[in-house]
């Protein structure tokens, strides 16, 4: 009689822990109960996305000690000179992002919901406490590691009903948009042009939210049944029968384990993966304006106007995502991302002229708005939907953070170009100048070279699904 191994024995005690976690009973209201506490879950990763873009005005004029407050000026120029270039080094942070991320294909994707949201809340943590520019950086690159893996996106959608994936995702996503106006909120709140330092406080409740719910979420979620499905196949799977289906996967491309380089191989042999890539490069070429929005705001308005704009912006950004969840079940997802693409390109043309022109605070809100409403959703679809409903469910968390890792080279073109252009051109016509050829380019291919996945079954996608 064969000895098992004591690699075999681990898997088969993981073995009978999925199966007691799978026989578990959920309750009626489980999947009701499993949204609402992953929209808290988007809520904090959408606050701590937009809290360092928001904030960055204040935070430069406190650290650097800029008593004129101007950003105009020759020294918040030379702030932004010190910071920017941090911002796109932490795109290197995506070269580490997919191993990270392909860990949950094998350990789970409770225990990374719990290490992300916690992340966040410990990034914006050191930040609030910030007494140096070192320090402010160093925080700002911990919460940049955490926000872009998107454990709760994964989630939601190895949870939900398969024709309703969207429909959720972008309603949880729609809700925590507009959640984001308690920034504004907060800022009205709490910031004082008179004090330096005021902006502390704005960061103090989201960082209490992230901690206690993000510790929390370890014990009242369950594991996806997607990647219990998924895993206990596997580990039922004799040593013959993995080699066996190792030289099936040679052939296809794909594999039951998930892996970077497995994924990054499986991205550029199929043809579906590999369209998405190039449309969601061009794409994110263009995501550079969100991070610089609020400084184009201080420059056309006052502090107090700003505040009204971040309440404002908001709002209609949230409606614009939640009303595209349920456009993207029903046209499907190419459709959509025209709609979407479309309108974040006339959006951003429209804020940058309610700037330039004084239409106000609240032209300027609904405008940029409708832009990043735009433009995040129709990069959700890019970036998370299209890939995960293109990808092998064994694999699917790999190729989710390897293609986002490929994506971070568009993103790094548009930050290189607008750190080294803007010494020469005014923020917001730079935003114009680079952003409006790439979405159109973007566009242009999604419509002509990659095929919907609207309806697609998670559980019997192959590597031919899309040939």
């Amino acid at each position: 009689m064969k000895t098992r191994t004591p690699n075999r024995e681990k898997e088969q005690k993981e073995l009978a822990r999925l199966n007691l976690e799978a026989a578990r009973p959920k309750g009626a209201y489980y999947l009701l109960f499993a949204m609402i506490v992953l929209t808290v879950i988007y809520i904090v990763d959408e606050i701590t996305s937009n809290m360092n873009s928001a904030m960055q005005p204040y935070v430069l004029f406190d650290l650097f000690s800029i008593g004129s407050r101007s950003v105009s000026g020759p020294e918040y120029k030379a702030a932004i000179n010190t910071v920017a270039p941090w911002t796109v080094a932490s795109n290197l942070f995506l070269i580490i992002t997919p191993f990270y991320k392909a860990l949950s294909d094998k350990y789970g994707r409770r225990v990374f919901l719990m290490i992300n949201t916690v992340g966040m809340g410990l990034g914006m943590l050191i930040v609030m406490t910030s007494r140096s520019v070192v320090q402010y950086i160093l925080g700002m690159l911990f919460m940049m590691f955490f926000t872009p893996n998107d454990m709760q996106v994964l989630y939601i959608m190895e949870t939900a009903p398969k024709e309703k994936r969207a429909t959720y995702s972008f309603v949880a996503k729609g809700i925590a948009l507009i959640s984001v106006s308690l920034i504004g909120v907060l800022s009205r709140l709490f910031l004082r042009e008179t004090e330096p330092g005021s902006w502390r406080m704005v960061y103090l409740i989201p960082v209490i939210v992230a901690l206690v719910v993000g510790g929390g979420c370890y014990f009242l979620m369950r594991e996806t049944p997607v990647f219990l499905e998924q895993r206990r196949a596997f580990l039922s799977l004799s040593p013959e029968q993995r080699q066996a289906r190792a030289a099936e996967d040679a052939k296809s491309g794909t594999a039951e384990e998930g892996g970077v380089f497995k994924a990054l191989k499986f991205i550029f042999v199929n043809k579906q993966l590999r369209w998405i890539l190039i449309a969601g490069f061009l794409f994110f070429a263009t995501t550079f304006y969100t991070s610089y929005y609020a400084t184009v705001l201080e420059g056309a308005m006052s502090t107090d106007m700003v505040s009204t704009a971040l309440i404002i912006y908001p709002l209609v950004n949230g409606v614009v995502t939640i009303l595209s969840g349920f456009f993207s079940d029903r046209m499907g997802r190419k459709k959509v991302c025209l709609l979407l693409g479309g309108l974040a390109l006339v959006g951003l043309l429209l804020f940058v002229l309610a700037c330039r022109l004084g239409w106000g605070p609240v032209a300027a809100g609904i405008f940029y708005g409708c832009s990043i409403g735009g433009l995040w959703s129709m990069s959700d679809t890019l970036i998370l939907t299209m890939p995960a409903e293109s990808s092998p469910s064994g694999m699917r968390s790999s190729v989710m953070g390897t293609i986002s890792v490929l994506i971070g080279s568009g993103m790094f073109i548009g930050q290189a170009l607008f750190i080294v252009c803007q010494n020469f051109i005014s923020m917001d016509l730079l935003f114009l100048i680079v952003c409006l050829p790439f979405m159109a380019l973007s566009l242009l291919v999604l419509m002509t070279k990659v095929k919907e996945t609207k309806n697609v079954d998670l559980d019997n996608i192959t590597a031919d699904t899309f040939k």
